[in-house]
C-alpha cells in the first residue's frame, strides 16, 4: 500500500476577467484633458483598431492629466510604437508606459528610445515580451540612451545578451540613487 501513487488536487486557475475599459470613452477623455483621469488602462482588449491606438498617442500629446498609459497584449505594432514615440516627445505628464506583450519590432522599439530621449517626465517604461527578440545592437542602443538618460527608474525588458544587461542595470540603479 505504501508504493501507491497518488493524484495531486488540481487547483482550477481562474481566467483574468475582460478588461471593461470602454475604448472610445477612455479616447474622448483624454481628448477633452479631463482633470480626473489619470490612468488608462487598456490591456488585453484585442479589437482595437490601429488607426484607434494611433489617436491615443495623439491626444496624448496635449493631455496634462494622464500620468499612466497601458496598452499591453493589445496587437499594437510598429506604426503604434511610432505615433506613442512622436507624443514622447512633447508629452510633459506621463510618467508610466506600458507595451509589453505586441508585435512591435525593432523599428517601433527604437523609435520608442528616441522618443525617450526627448522626454522629461516618463519614469517607467516596459517594452517586453514583443513577438519578436530584439537583436543585440537594439539592446545596445537601449542601453546607451538609458546611460543617457537620468530620469527612467524603471524599464521592462528582459535582455538576451550580458553587455547590455550589465550596463542598463547600472544605469538604473544610478538613476534610482540620484
Amino acid at each position: 500500500v505504501a508504493d501507491v501513487v497518488k493524484g495531486e488536487k488540481v487547483k482550477p486557475i481562474f481566467e483574468e476577467p475582460p478588461n471593461l475599459t470602454s475604448v472610445e470613452a477612455s479616447l474622448q477623455r483624454i481628448k477633452a484633458n479631463d482633470p480626473c483621469l489619470t490612468e488608462t488602462n487598456l490591456n488585453n482588449i484585442k479589437n482595437i483598431p490601429i488607426p484607434t491606438l494611433k489617436e491615443f498617442a495623439k491626444a496624448l500629446e496635449s493631455n496634462t492629466h494622464v500620468k499612466t498609459f497601458s496598452l499591453a497584449a493589445t496587437q499594437s505594432n510598429d506604426p503604434v510604437a511610432i505615433a506613442f514615440a512622436d507624443m514622447l516627445k512633447v508629452n510633459k505628464t506621463l510618467k508610466s508606459l506600458n507595451v509589453e506583450s505586441n508585435f512591435i519590432t525593432r523599428t517601433g522599439i527604437l523609435a520608442l528610445i528616441d522618443g525617450l530621449k526627448e522626454n522629461d517626465s516618463l519614469t517607467e517604461i516596459k517594452i517586453d515580451n514583443q513577438r519578436q527578440q530584439l537583436a543585440t545592437a537594439v539592446e545596445m542602443e537601449i542601453a546607451k540612451m538609458l546611460e543617457e538618460n537620468s530620469r527612467i527608474l524603471k524599464f521592462g525588458y528582459q535582455f538576451t545578451k550580458q553587455g547590455p544587461r550589465t550596463r542598463v542595470a547600472a544605469a538604473i540603479t544610478k538613476n534610482n540613487d540620484l
